[in-house]
């Protein structure tokens, strides 16, 4: 008879070991509507690539590439902010004079007017990437409600751009960029709120990982920070006369070894640092509609001749087609709000 005093007890216990396995089994169901959902998102709103550059809104652009234009891209300059977002392949991203290992999982963030490319080896192929693009005045718009995230942001940014999240964080920056694919497509009356919205769970998120990293122990040798020095002199003065040898004196630094250092953490020698800086001002001076002569000036060539030819050799192409190129540019926005 002592059994049956158990029965309300066994019953309750299969009642509910019941609803935890119907709940485990709507559960598995739930993911795997959502696993559809990211795979059919993740092959969804791929964009064409934005040949310009330029960001035609004043907030927020996002674009889903798969395809090899990626390849060729010289090192180039915008006024916004960019996240690179690589989904496929893995190469070489320089910004400034540092350099990454970029591939699936991280991340690069880089602030407006400064340099950056890509480097890849091997024959051209398609290449997966989200590419996130920022409006500066939008961004400090933002800083009434995240004061802290963006201060962070913009301190941790001086040290380094490559973004390096844990696996779970990375998933979850990873949905918010194909939310805001989503929300660009939907383009509905409350699309550009959510957006906001979701940008700023990202950048929230941006934040957390750029605080929780460890800055690289300096190698004594390299003579580090007397380099970093010469090198933000380089970025502030290359517009004015500049020789390697007068940043030697200036720095009271031996030539040859400024130059041997210059060279093992930048990349490459002063004296090419200085000429590449003076192309990228001229060209985006050319873009702007500035003339030639105005241009190679202002960036600080004094010789006319020798700017013709560093620009020729720097971006294969001469600034006479550069200026074409720019002026077909602006005419076929034109040609479509004519149109339209």
């Amino acid at each position: 008879m002592a059994i049956f005093n158990h029965i309300p007890s066994i019953l309750y216990m299969v009642e509910n070991t019941y609803i935890i396995a119907k709940n485990i089994i709507l559960r598995i169901m739930d993911m795997k509507i959502l696993l559809k959902e990211v795979a059919a998102m993740d092959g969804a709103y791929i964009s064409a690539f934005n040949i310009l550059q330029e960001m035609s809104r004043n907030d927020i652009e996002v674009y889903h590439y798969c395809d090899a234009a990626t390849f060729g891209v010289p090192p180039h300059r915008h006024d916004f902010y960019e996240l690179y977002c690589l989904l496929s392949d893995g190469y070489t991203y320089h910004v400034e004079g540092s350099q990454y290992d970029l591939h699936p999982g991280n991340l690069i963030l880089v602030p407006p007017g400064e340099t950056h490319w890509p480097e890849l080896q091997g024959p051209p192929r398609d290449i997966e990437r989200i590419v996130l693009w920022l409006n500066p005045q939008f961004v400090s718009s933002l800083s009434i409600f995240l004061p802290k995230t963006l201060g962070t942001m913009g301190t941790n940014l001086q040290d380094q751009h490559l973004i390096v999240p844990e696996e779970k964080t990375y998933h979850i920056i990873l949905n918010l960029l194909y939310s805001l694919l989503y929300e660009k497509n939907r383009a509905d009356a409350d699309s550009q709120y959510l957006c906001h919205l979701i940008l700023s769970q990202l950048l929230i998120h941006i934040s957390r990982v750029l605080n929780q990293r460890t800055k690289p122990q300096e190698d004594p040798g390299t003579r580090y920070g007397e380099i970093m020095k010469v090198h933000e002199y380089i970025n502030a003065h290359y517009r004015e006369p500049m020789s390697v040898s007068s940043l030697a004196q200036r720095f009271f630094l031996d030539k040859n070894t400024m130059t041997r250092q210059f060279k093992r953490i930048i990349g490459m020698t002063p004296g090419d640092y200085i000429r590449r800086k003076r192309l990228e001002n001229a060209r985006e001076l050319i873009r702007q509609g500035y003339s030639i002569q105005q241009a190679g000036y202002s960036s600080g060539f004094t010789d006319y001749s020798a700017f013709f030819r560093a620009f020729r050799q720097y971006y294969d192409m001469s600034p006479g087609e550069l200026v074409g190129r720019s002026k077909a540019a602006r005419r076929k926005p034109a040609r479509q709000e004519s149109e339209d």
